[in-house]
């Protein structure tokens, strides 16, 4: 062989042995030999070594199983409607690694004059849904943003599985995350958006295609992301934080923009993956979403923790009172008083009568020969126990103008 022809030759054979070995530091642990066993080979048996770990050493790994998850079409005004997802099985196919733990530790952080989170401590734990609420300013996405690594914190610890972010060697395949469903490049499609991420980590194109169908995206995968609406950039960004199959999830407001079907889809999702004892932090506005899927939840304000309770016990302790609807409210509200109720005028024209239940005030008034027309057990929602613990820590609160009725 010539000189000429030898040189191409040689170039190539360096560039596919380079290629291998750097397959085999940033893929996941290879199967039949250790990574230092696969990078002798490679080097001693030229090409042939290369071809061997690229054939039968690489990892594969299998994802979120697409029968666990019913893909939702996007929704077109010009097209048919959605599909409602159907309910994902208990089933998996492949457990997490172990339970993973986010622990927020005496978290401070300061930008400039202004104290964003103040001596936060919490613990996110696996297998369930953990709710992340506060009101607008309370330091929620900034909390999120120290725990990813992106902004430094001023003092404290959020660490995930004991190892701050950035010491993770692999963080994707470990941790998922959606914080801005908007920060994409404009002029990519969908489909190279995560086809780079997916490259970047060593997972191949099939599981793409995958999270593209779990997303509904599939049909839209080779539009560029600037002309897509703000729930189709949310579905974009979930499949980006699913895309390695993490353990941990970090979705800041997933909902904001989704339609109905989304909303229903992203809710079955979250419930599933905790199920499977993944671990899911979800910050989000809509009480009446969290009231569905959180099981645990972390309310802050001004920086600082509120509540770190189960859902159930924290509207079960929020107030609840009995509406009582008599012509003869005033005696009545004096039969209760005196036996240590409280009792209030409600804002529907009736008695509002806490310290009592309904069964007794019913006896009471049927006893002194008072008709009652309406009788109520009344139980404060999420929304009413949120708002009754945060009202002194929001910096904004809404002043209606003078003259307008709010109902």
């Amino acid at each position: 062989m010539s000189p000429a022809a030898a040189i191409p030759l040689l170039v190539v054979v360096v560039g596919f042995v380079a290629g291998c070995l750097t397959a085999v530091v940033r893929d996941g642990p290879p199967r039949y030999l250790p990574k230092w066993a696969w990078a002798l080979v490679i080097c001693a048996v030229v090409p042939w070594g290369g071809v061997a770990y690229l054939a039968f050493g690489r990892a594969r790994r299998p994802g979120i199983p697409l029968e666990t998850l019913a893909p939702v079409q996007p929704h077109d005004p010009g097209g048919p409607p959605a599909t409602a997802p159907a309910a994902p099985p208990a089933a998996r196919r492949r457990p997490p690694a172990g339970p993973v733990t986010i622990e927020v530790s005496g978290l401070t952080k300061h930008f400039g004059a202004v104290l964003a989170v103040d001596g936060l401590s919490f613990a996110v734990q696996p297998g369930k849904v953990t709710g992340f609420l506060g009101p607008n300013g309370a330091g929620k996405t900034t909390t999120m943003r120290v725990i990813l690594g992106l902004d430094s914190p001023t003092g404290g610890t959020a660490l995930i599985a004991g190892r701050r972010y950035r010491d993770i060697i692999r963080p994707l395949h470990e941790v998922g995350s959606l914080l801005d469903a908007t920060a994409v490049h404009r002029g990519r499609t969908a489909w190279f958006h995560l086809l780079a991420l997916a490259r970047s980590n060593g997972i191949g194109p099939p599981r793409v295609h995958e999270v593209l169908r779990m997303t509904g995206l599939e049909a839209v995968a080779g539009r560029r992301v600037g002309e897509f609406s703000l729930g189709m950039k949310q579905r974009l960004g979930i499949a980006a934080a699913l895309i390695a199959d993490p353990a941990v999830l970090l979705l800041d407001e997933p909902v904001n923009g989704l339609d109905l079907e989304g909303v229903r889809w992203i809710r079955q999702l979250l419930t599933h993956l905790a199920a499977e004892g993944r671990t899911v932090l979800v910050s989000s506005h809509l009480m009446s979403e969290m009231a569905m899927i959180a099981d645990h939840l972390i309310i802050i304000g001004r920086g600082r923790l509120l509540a770190d309770t189960p859902a159930a016990a924290f509207v079960s302790r929020a107030r609840r009172d009995v509406l009582v609807k008599s012509p003869r409210a005033a005696e009545l509200a004096a039969l209760v008083t005196a036996r240590g109720a409280t009792a209030g005028p409600d804002d529907s024209g009736g008695l509002a009568i806490t310290g009592m239940d309904a069964p007794g005030i019913g006896e009471l008034a049927a006893a002194h020969g008072i008709a009652v027309h309406e009788l109520v057990p009344r139980h404060a929602s999420l929304e009413d126990a949120y708002l009754d613990l945060t009202s002194g820590s929001a910096d904004y609160h809404f002043e209606p103008a003078e003259g307008v009725a709010v109902r």
